[in-house]
């Protein structure tokens, strides 16, 4: 279900950020299933407005005992339509240095890069909602810009899936793409 033009609906550029955020965490759900690990997809489809949206998600997230809170996201702001022959790239957020999401968000950056993408690195940011207010340890991924050509040209929903779970999980799994009754 895509909520472009919705609320709170993420940048549109080459590609949608709602649409292909929505098939990437999907396929990560499943493949992290398959891994025997439990996941809860906290995802907030419409809300009366931003802030609403973001109350409702870490809601959610702070409802369950997880171990690691993931929010995918695309990136945007470099209006590289033309392209330049480079990627913009992958950045991952964690509130702090300390956050014991640290380490896998540093692992998922390197696994994006080894996709072809400029590796952005790890970024601190204790003013993002979701990252301030879930209680367990949560990173945000920024998987590349939905702006830059070279970046959506470079981009598979699959692969880059499989690098976020190579991250997380330090493990590869080649996976079948999701279907709805699987993603939740």
């Amino acid at each position: 279900m895509s909520t472009d033009g919705r609320t709170a609906c993420g940048a549109i550029g080459f590609i949608r950020e709602s649409t292909e955020a929505r098939r990437v965490k999907d396929a990560v759900a499943w493949m992290l299933r398959q891994q025997g690990h439990t996941v809860y997809d906290c995802t907030v489809d419409d809300a009366a407005g931003v802030s609403a949206n973001l109350r409702e998600i870490v809601a959610k997230c702070n409802a369950r005992d997880v171990d690691l809170d993931i929010s995918v996201h695309f990136n945007s702001g470099v209006g590289d339509l033309a392209g330049n022959g480079k990627t913009t790239g992958t950045e991952v957020y964690v509130y702090s240095p300390s956050s014991e999401a640290r380490p896998h968000a540093e692992k998922v950056c390197q696994a994006i890069a080894g996709l072809g993408f400029r590796n952005r690195g790890v970024k601190y940011s204790k003013g993002l909602y979701v990252l301030k207010n879930t209680k367990a340890p949560a990173m945000l991924i920024e998987c590349c810009f939905v702006d830059d050509r070279d970046d959506v040209q470079l981009y598979d929903c699959q692969q880059m899936a499989d690098a976020i779970v190579d991250g997380i999980c330090g493990r590869h799994m080649v996976a079948e793409e999701p279907d709805e009754d699987k993603s939740r």
